[in-house]
């Protein structure tokens, strides 16, 4: 049971990174100052929203919506780890 514990602690902390991308690269995509790389990153995560029929929200709202997503996963593998 242990072994699976960590399994999927290490596929929620995997996920929780990649989501955690997502964010930074939607709110860098609400400023033009932002570096380009980090604007692509923003421009790829309004393509995956898009895809999921998410494109008529505002991209302020999807930022806080991954950023409640990333918490949420972050903690639940934090949470699972075997102790």
């Amino acid at each position: 049971m242990r072994v699976v514990a960590w399994i999927l602690t290490l596929l929620l902390l995997v996920l929780g990174a990649g989501l955690a991308a997502l964010t930074l690269g939607a709110f860098a995509a609400l400023s033009a100052g932002a570096p380009l790389w980090l604007r692509s990153v923003g421009s790829l995560e309004s393509a995956m929203s898009a895809g999921l029929g998410w494109a008529d929200v505002p991209g302020f709202t999807r930022a806080l919506v991954l950023a409640v997503l990333t918490s949420a996963v972050a903690a639940l593998g934090a949470y699972i780890k075997p102790r």
